[in-house]
C-alpha cells in the first residue's frame, strides 16, 4: 500500500492540467492531444532498455565509487585535515581542566585518529572484497 505522502502526491499529478507540446520544423509549438501521444509511443518490445538501471535492477542517479585499499598515507592526510577542529573541540568542551591539558588531549585524539581512519578504510575495503565476490543474493534485499 502506497504511503500517505506517496497518495498525496499521486493526487497531485492529477490536479494539475499538463500541456504536451511539440515543436515542428519552422519553431512553433503545435499542442499535441493525448490520443496523439498514445499512438506515437512505442511498444514495449521496441523500447531499448534504459542506461538508469544496473545489473541489480537500482537506480544509478549517483556515482558510486569503489573503496580503495587502506593507505597510511590517505590516513594521516584526513587526520590532518580534521586535527584542529579534533583540538579546538576539546579545548571547548574540558573547560573544568587548565589549557595545556586541553590541549594534550585534543592532540592524543588527533593522534589516535589516525590509525582508527586507516582499520575503518581496511574494513571497508575488505567488505567490498567480500561483497563483490559472493554470488548475488535473489529476492528483496533488507
Amino acid at each position: 500500500m502506497a504511503t500517505r505522502k506517496q497518495r498525496r502526491r499521486r493526487e497531485k499529478t492529477f490536479r494539475h492540467e499538463y500541456g504536451f507540446v511539440m515543436s515542428d520544423e519552422e519553431g512553433n509549438e503545435i499542442e499535441l492531444a493525448g490520443s496523439d501521444l498514445r499512438a506515437k509511443k512505442e511498444s514495449p518490445a521496441k523500447v531499448k532498455a534504459t542506461p538508469k538501471a544496473d545489473a541489480k535492477g537500482k537506480s544509478s542517479r549517483r556515482l558510486v565509487r569503489d573503496p580503495e585499499p587502506a593507505s597510511w598515507r590517505r590516513s594521516a592526510r584526513r587526520a590532518a585535515m580534521w586535527s584542529p577542529a579534533i583540538v579546538a573541540v576539546s579545548y571547548v568542551i574540558l573547560r573544568g581542566l587548565t589549557v595545556p591539558v586541553r590541549i594534550v588531549f585534543g592532540v592524543g585524539y588527533a593522534v589516535f585518529f589516525v590509525p582508527m581512519t586507516y582499520w575503518m578504510d581496511g574494513l571497508t575495503y575488505r567488505r567490498f572484497q567480500k561483497r563483490k565476490l559472493s554470488p548475488p543474493r535473489s529476492g528483496k534485499q533488507r
